[in-house]
């Protein structure tokens, strides 16, 4: 790629999102470069990626790691940086004094930030965009919890103030867990930090909004219904597929986003409650793992927002429906539950084949990611048996 096409520097190319990024910033002409604090990174294996380079973690010391990524952007001359965490955009954000005023990194003020990454900021937009929030309580301590947990009634969705949050000078990272008890709940308080949020949970369809806001609009947009998450009842989607969006959620969408101050690439989560609503219960400001549905589904919205930051033109782009997506490791574990629960049909289902399923890794116009999600893999099976 020629020398003098803009350039785009990913953080976390060890993320499930990088792949899709790189494919998508690449295919618009773009020079892109992958940054990664682990090895193997599957971004920085893909063929859209044409350069790659190493960091600080930026959950260890978030000065270093920023000080870092301005000095690989300044040394590369990337024009802008794409995080691909919480972690890496609360960093840059609160460090962006290191960055030179060439390097356009497109943040919002750093109270917008920080609003962004908060979970309990996301209850006050989401209500004041007309849009349903699952009763959730703030505790300051462990009998608040136990309390409130015995009111919401069990399982409860246990949640930290935000994904990534200090406690006791070190830097921890949790998105939830589901506690099915008292004795579940209380194992786990002290993991998530001091105030934490307890939210009631109730079964429903989840459905994703990812999409990119700009200029007061939301250009891009991707919306698809959860079929399978890992683990099953609180966790990451593992297989999805677009849908076509009412417009008026899309308005209450749009004006939650307008709420939060956020420009961006953005996903925003909600559970389908009893009556058909719909309740806001997570909002990435970033990157987020199932990038690839958007992109392969004709939303490449990490495109849309850097033409958009580096070269002001504004690309209008909404996903097809009826596009799946699979996280293939992820629903590997789901068949192995259902073999071993002798639910054979189920694990049957899991496993048939779709055409046109977009996926994180595994794909045959650019296979060298999938084998290093498989590296990954075995270093992380390997670490557990040295652990045990």
């Amino acid at each position: 790629m020629a020398s003098s096409a803009a350039a785009v520097l990913l953080t976390d190319a060890q993320e499930r999102s990088a792949p899709s990024a790189c494919e998508s910033l690449g295919r618009a002409g773009y020079r892109v470069g992958g940054a990664s604090s682990e090895r193997p990174a599957p971004g920085q294996w893909s063929r859209f990626c044409d350069e790659r380079f190493d960091i600080p973690d930026p959950r260890a010391d978030s000065r270093e790691f920023a000080l870092a990524v301005s000095r690989v952007a300044q040394k590369g001359r990337f024009d802008t940086i794409m995080p691909g965490s919480d972690a890496a955009l609360i960093a840059i954000s609160a460090h962006r004094d290191l960055f030179p005023a060439e390097i356009e990194l497109g943040l919002p003020a750093q109270e917008v930030v920080d609003a962004c990454v908060s979970k309990v900021s996301l209850m006050t937009c989401a209500v004041d965009a007309g849009l349903a929030v699952p009763e959730t309580v703030v505790c300051a301590n462990r009998e608040e919890a136990l309390a409130a947990a015995g009111r919401l009634g069990y399982p409860v969705l246990l949640k930290p103030r935000r994904s990534v949050f200090t406690e006791d000078g070190d830097i921890r990272q949790r998105t939830s867990f589901l506690a099915s008890g008292e004795a579940a709940l209380a194992g786990e308080l002290s993991a998530f930090g001091l105030p934490c949020l307890l939210q009631r949970h109730f079964a429903g369809a989840l459905v994703s909004i990812g999409g990119v806001a700009a200029a007061g609009e939301l250009p891009g947009l991707a919306v698809s219904r959860y079929i399978r998450t890992w683990p099953p009842r609180a966790g990451s989607v593992s297989c999805s597929e677009t849908i076509p969006a009412p417009a008026d959620l899309l308005d209450r969408v749009a004006r939650f986003v307008a709420a939060t101050g956020w420009e961006g690439v953005f996903e925003l989560e909600l559970i389908e409650g009893e009556g058909g609503e719909l309740a806001a219960i997570d909002f990435n400001p970033r990157l987020y793992g199932s990038l690839a549905l958007a992109v392969s589904a004709g939303a490449s919205l990490p495109a849309i927002w850097c033409d958009w930051l580096l070269r002001e033109h504004l690309e209008r782009e909404v996903a097809r429906p009826g596009v799946r997506y699979r996280w293939g490791d992820a629903d590997l574990q789901h068949v192995w539950v259902f073999v071993r629960g002798g639910h054979l049909a189920s694990a049957a289902r899991v496993l048939r084949p779709r055409r046109g399923t977009a996926r994180p890794y595994l794909r045959t116009r650019d296979p060298a990611p999938a084998l290093a999600r498989a590296l990954q893999i075995l270093q992380m099976v390997r670490r557990r048996l040295l652990g045990a």
